[in-house]
């Protein structure tokens, strides 16, 4: 069952006519809805957010409503023509019109070659016959061409997806998913992963589509804001935001490590950076290991002995209640292996003790009388008496009604006490709680105004909280996406591994671009032994999938100057890279080069400085010579499209068309500090066609080679 092109021709008409009339249906339904759930707003608006984002797809889809078609006869000889598209679309009597290709039936696409086969179904292993792998060159509604393949995809069926511009590629991978990707993409929703993936290789698109696949196959039982991702940076965040919508997810939550810490800890609070020296370099480096979780666990069992429990007798006015003694022995007796945090801790000792206290009232409330009697007795005037006897009638009241068990939390004071103080409390003390140098240094170069903190401060905060108050409502999340995950220390792993307990995590990273020395991780394995006691798999995309075989030859010449494996790009050749010696600050020479890249029609350029500061400097000054240009910083994160000025740092994980590097020289990329290595690197992956590098005075070592072959003049 394979057919001819006028065959393929009908069947595209055929399958327009039926997106329009489940796009009509879908309309009514979105019109229908503020009458059925007028009285439930909350309700109203989900469902229309996320109707409105199908009925948004649906319309988009008329341009192309699939990409690929495969013709599968399982074992008792019932065939299958699946026409796959980026989302399944069924009519009114519950006919397929296109298969998503999240579908598991799907996967046959991606990762089968023609003749015997299988995939993996609800219902179990479904085997069968694979006869037709086909893609679909469909614009605008009409068919350009097709193209029958009969392995998995290859790079010759890649080049048409990858010569696009960068704004297109994060939603278009879902036509062009390669075997290795679809692997991570699909693996089971409770699998620890962790992702070394090569520049280019596709990391930030698979750990978005990997969302997508885990919300379609788990729309069930996990609402999509089960899910979250956590990013480097706010500018990276945004980059993202329009992909999971078009893959038609909505409302998973996407933060920043510092943006989910303070969500967790309920605070506001500043982050400074520090200038690195020796010294804060040890500091770092410490608050970012497991090692500073063992001072903040010494630090919770000092506020256990000592601050925790109240020092008096319970009172209620001038009644005693319970000894302090008896409220710490029923404190000390809760079993830790069940309740961990102090808020919990707390609670159930409230609860213990009401629990007493009611049991026992009879006896309570004889104690209380003789209490009051010899009060009264004591009292001086009817005044006092009256309030002795109302005080007395309330307690009696609350100890048969609940065991006294709201006058117990009053009793509590230290639930009040703000994370960030006593993390702060912590510090100024943290000698008691640790000895080591690296700790001195913490306490010297931590920041002076009140409520900031560092970078490094953030695994600290978010684990000191969890030691207070547990979990709270992030236990509820399912599945947590980690991205540029190579600049984190084991700690903000660890951190995170607690706080949602009941999260399954796919962490996508890459050695060779951790930018710093004194907060990354060295390996995957330490994360896996430390962070997940074993229970993580490490799995690997090694093609580079990004750039042009010049550009990633150029860049390998980096990771082989430090010693690192380089990677594999796929054969999609274009020019070769540019290297052109200019003056640091000869602008109109910039302007002239960003120039004819324009004239290219490139959708994307950035121009990459080593950092922040450069690059609003070179920003403003080719502004004032006439260029609309974005400036791009931790607080200036709107851009879609066009020409920005960011710094190597921020350019992590994102793309464009084309790329300047606006000052490759020695003294801003040292050939001797890997750091550097790394942060130019990072810079010279980031295009997907066309690569400049500018430099002032003497290149930086590796690219040195080079250079005569591709010097502009």
């Amino acid at each position: 069952m394979i057919y001819d092109e006028a065959f393929e021709e009908r069947k595209l008409e055929e399958i327009l006519e039926q997106y329009k009339e489940v796009l009509e249906d879908l309309k009514l339904v979105i019109r229908s809805l503020p009458s059925k759930y007028q009285h439930n707003p909350e309700v109203l608006d989900a469902l229309l957010r996320q109707y409105e984002n199908k009925e948004r797809i649906l319309t988009e889809g008329l341009k192309k409503p699939y990409f690929a078609r495969i013709d599968f006869k399982d074992e008792k000889e019932f065939e299958s023509m699946c026409y796959i598209g980026k989302v399944g679309v069924t009519d009114f009597d519950q006919n397929i019109v296109t298969v998503d290709w999240r579908a598991p039936i799907a996967s046959l696409y991606y990762d089968s070659n023609l003749g015997k086969t299988s995939y993996k179904a609800p219902e179990g292993i479904i085997n069968g016959t694979l006869s037709l792998k086909r893609q679909y060159d469909i614009e605008s509604g009409k068919l350009i061409s097709f193209n029958d393949v009969d392995t998995v995809a290859n790079d010759e069926i890649l080049r048409p997806y990858l010569s696009v511009n960068a704004d297109n590629r994060l939603k278009n991978i879902v036509s062009s998913i390669q075997s290795e990707q679809n692997e991570v993409i699909r693996k089971d929703l409770t699998d620890n992963i962790i992702v070394q993936g090569v520049a280019g290789s596709g990391k930030t698109t698979v750990a978005l589509h990997r969302i997508a696949y885990l919300a379609y196959n788990y729309r069930n039982k996990i609402k999509s804001n089960q899910y979250m991702i956590i990013g480097p940076n706010k500018f990276f965040i945004k980059y993202i935001s329009s992909v999971l919508p078009d893959l038609d997810v909505t409302d998973v939550p996407q933060l920043t490590y510092e943006e989910f810490t303070k969500d967790y800890l309920g605070e506001d609070f500043s982050l400074v950076k520090e200038k690195i020296s020796k010294t804060t370099f040890n500091a770092n480096k410490f608050k970012m290991s497991l090692d500073y979780k063992t001072v903040i666990d010494e630090y919770i069992d000092y506020l256990e002995k000592d601050k925790v429990l109240p020092l008096k007798d319970f009172y209620i006015k001038d009644f005693n209640i319970l000894p302090k003694e008896e409220i710490r022995k029923i404190y000390e007796d809760i079993d830790d292996r069940y309740i961990t945090d102090i808020e919990s801790k707390i609670e159930r000792t409230i609860l213990m003790a009401s629990t007493y206290l009611k049991n026992n009232q009879d006896k309570m409330i004889k104690m209380l009388m003789a209490q009051c009697n010899e009060l009264l007795d004591n009292a001086k005037d009817s005044k006092t008496k009256a309030t002795i006897s109302k005080t007395y009638a309330q307690i009696k009241k609350e100890l048969e009604s609940s065991g006294l068990s709201s006058s117990l939390r009053k009793y509590f004071t230290f639930r009040s006490k703000k994370t960030t103080a006593l993390y702060g409390d912590m510090i100024k003390s943290i000698e008691r709680y640790h000895e080591n140098n690296d700790v001195k240094e913490i306490k010297d170069n931590e920041p002076k105004e009140k409520s900031t903190f560092t970078f490094e401060d953030l695994p600290g905060l978010v684990y000191l909280h969890y030691c207070l108050h547990g979990s709270g409502d992030y236990k509820d999340y399912r599945q947590t996406v980690i991205d540029e995950a190579q600049d984190y220390g084991i700690f903000n792993f660890y951190a995170l591994k607690q706080v949602l307990s009941s999260s399954s995590f796919s962490i996508f990273g890459d050695l060779a671009q951790s930018i710093y020395d004194y907060r990354s991780i060295d390996n995957w394995s330490d994360v896996i032994s430390q962070s997940f006691d074993n229970d993580c798999k490490l799995e690997y995309l090694l093609k580079s999938y990004r750039t042009t075989m010049e550009i990633m030859n150029s860049a390998n010449l980096v990771l082989s100057h430090i010693g690192l494996k380089t990677a594999t790009p796929v054969i999609r050749h274009g020019e070769d890279v540019r290297y052109l010696k200019i003056k640091e600050n000869d602008y109109n020479r910039i302007l002239e080069r960003v120039n004819l890249l324009r004239e290219k029609d490139y959708q994307s350029i950035a121009l990459i400085s080593r950092n922040t500061d450069e690059a609003k400097e070179i920003a403003d000054n080719l502004a004032k010579l006439g260029l609309d240009i974005k400036s791009i910083g931790e607080d200036n994160t709107d851009y879609d499209s066009g020409i920005c000025s960011l710094s190597s740092e921020l350019s992590k994980g994102l793309e464009f068309d084309a790329v300047i590097l606006t000052d490759a020289s020695e003294d801003k990329y040292s050939s001797k500090d890997n750091t550097d290595m790394k942060n130019l690197y990072v810079s010279m992956t980031r295009p997907l066609h066309e690569l400049e590098i500018l430099y002032d005075g003497e290149l930086t070592l590796p690219l040195k080679e080079e250079v005569g072959k591709t010097l502009v003049k």
